[in-house]
């Protein structure tokens, strides 16, 4: 008999027990407010300053990058224009480079390459360097 009034007795507590829990769970979580204690003793208007400090520096920003952006843009017109003029002298560039790759496999020398090429010095030398006989 006090074995079953024993059990009885553990299933009312577990019974009490889930439903507290279920309550607690269907009740609506509480927001903390935001205290000096819990932002390390920083007030919260400080910190609504500080945010809103952040944001004006993110739309100057934004802005910037706007106007470069468009910058930019009125730049790459002309460098597409260039680059049909650049095309249109490639092929009077790379004639020039094989004739040095000739005159370097013939024995020509930095002088010449820069005179009859229009190399630069470096670059003569270069073409030399990769392109001249080995003794």
């Amino acid at each position: 008999m006090w074995r079953d009034v024993v059990i009885v007795a553990l299933c009312a507590m577990q019974v009490a027990t889930l439903a507290l829990l279920w309550f607690q769970g269907r009740r609506p979580a509480r927001v903390p407010v935001v205290q000096e204690h819990d932002a390390g003793g920083v007030p919260a208007l400080m910190m609504v300053n500080a945010l809103n400090k952040i944001d004006h520096r993110l739309g100057l920003l934004e802005a910037r990058h706007r106007t470069s952006e468009i910058s930019r843009r009125s730049v790459e017109v002309p460098a597409v224009q260039m680059g049909a003029l650049r095309s249109a002298s490639h092929h009077s560039s790379a004639s020039n480079y094989e004739l040095a790759q000739q005159l370097a496999r013939e024995g020509g020398d930095v002088d010449q390459l820069m005179a009859r090429c229009g190399l630069s010095r470096n670059e003569a030398e270069l073409v030399l360097r990769l392109h001249a006989k080995r003794a």
